[in-house]
């Protein structure tokens, strides 16, 4: 799935490229991302992506420096989108329209994240192993989310409570997105598991302002 991104118009070693190396930039990025849709991450290599593109290894590390850097690169167009996506609920008022709020957060979250499920993934994944490249790229990707869902339980409960609060459900939406490409998961539907996660989101901030 393309991508469509050029955040950093310089190479590795701070050249910058020409139109035809935007361009061999980009499909390097999309057949990364294509192959990291249908394999486990730590099984890409840099070879593979190259023969994806009918390049060189040689060539793919002429625009990034591994693996990683074309997932980090693509997880920056992922805080614009999802930062876009969340531009109506970001002072916290959808929480009182109830579950019809909460199934809107819902959609507008795993709908922005829809074009970087895989990206999104391998965030989630490998920023549990505490790599700091990853962990910071995870905080900024889920960072919208983590701000709306504030806005929505601020109250006069300690703020480490609505911290907790909130991690938590930001943790829910990231395994969420884990599972959205799934047609069933055991028994469920993507609309079930959907409308499941905003009863929950739902239920928090209701007891949060309570």
């Amino acid at each position: 799935m393309p991508t469509r991104v050029v955040t950093r118009t310089r190479t590795p070693d701070r050249r910058v490229p020409s139109k035809r190396g935007l361009q061999t930039r980009q499909k390097l990025m999309d057949a990364t991302i294509e192959l990291l849709a249908t394999r486990p991450y730590r099984d890409i290599k840099v070879l593979d992506v190259a023969k994806e593109v009918g390049t060189s290894p040689a060539t793919f590390y002429q625009y990034f420096p591994d693996i990683e850097g074309v997932v980090l690169e693509v997880s920056r167009l992922l805080v614009r989108e999802t930062t876009a996506a969340l531009d109506g609920f970001k002072d916290g008022s959808w929480s009182s329209d109830g579950l019809a709020g909460a199934t809107r957060l819902v959609e507008a979250v795993l709908d922005g994240w829809s074009n970087h499920l895989p990206v999104m993934r391998v965030l989630t994944a490998v920023a549990a192993e505490r790599e700091p490249r990853f962990v910071k790229a995870y905080f900024a990707a889920t960072g919208p989310v983590r701000r709306v869902l504030t806005a929505a339980v601020q109250s006069d409960r300690p703020d480490d409570e609505g911290k907790e609060l909130v991690h938590a459900l930001v943790t829910g939406f990231a395994a969420a997105a884990g599972h959205e490409n799934a047609e069933s998961l055991r028994g469920l539907t993507k609309h079930q598991r959907r409308q499941g996660l905003a009863r929950l989101i739902h239920a928090a901030v209701t007891t949060a302002a309570a």
